[in-house]
């Protein structure tokens, strides 16, 4: 059984705990309740509860969070590509290469590989997108089919994206490695946000087992 609930900020006490590799600004923290009571006002169930505002996506919330961890992804890496492209275009020559970086043959390759990369994850990201809108005008979005559906895309996007500012930081160079550098800050990101959200590949084996017979449509 799963439930949330809120309450007023005053009743939270934050613990200062939370110092981990590459969430730093996801402003994620511990929190505390000590002899507090809930009412069951402040209760709800996410899974099977019903909405309490109108709208098609508020039919099914654990349907659209695979989406939102998706997107954060696909935004990381593209900041990665951005970032690495911006650097070349410095004129930056890395030691004992005999040609900057932006006309180095295996550089332009790393970049062709890496953009194509991106493309087909963006692609993946928003072919999942309009296919829970779909079902959400449909008013056929809260299916288990469809969770499982939208968390392998989560698995597969993350992975992807993972690939792409690992490969980022490493055309980068040793630049990369500080901290002031957005390739450093946002290889980090991706590969630690994965498995907080969920999207670790052993989830893909709890949802092949149960995908033989489902329907997604």
């Amino acid at each position: 059984m799963l439930r949330g609930f809120m309450l007023p900020a005053r009743e939270w006490q934050i613990e200062d705990t939370w110092y981990v590799a590459g969430l730093k600004g996801t402003g994620s923290h511990h929190v505390t309740l000590r002899d507090t009571l809930v009412p069951a006002a402040n209760c709800f169930d996410p899974v099977s509860g019903g909405r309490c505002q109108p709208g098609p996506l508020y039919q099914a919330v654990l349907q659209l969070i695979p989406l939102f961890h998706s997107a954060f992804a696909v935004g990381v890496a593209e900041g990665a590509l951005d970032a690495l492209v911006e650097l070349a275009n410095t004129g930056r020559q890395q030691q004992r290469a005999a040609v900057p970086m932006r006309a180095s043959e295996i550089f332009q390759y790393e970049l062709g590989r890496i953009e194509a990369e991106l493309r087909a994850a963006r692609a993946v990201c928003q072919v999942q997108a309009r296919s829970h809108w779909h079902h959400a005008l449909a008013g056929t979005l809260n299916n288990d089919a469809l969770l499982a559906e939208g968390t392998q895309t989560a698995i597969w996007v993350t992975a992807t994206c993972v690939r792409v500012v690992d490969a980022c930081f490493a055309a980068g160079g040793g630049s990369a490695l500080y901290e002031s550098s957005p390739l450093q800050q946002r290889m980090r990101r991706p590969s630690r946000r994965g498995p907080t959200c969920g999207c670790a590949t052993a989830t893909l084996r709890k949802f092949g087992q149960a995908a033989p017979g489902q329907s997604r449509r």
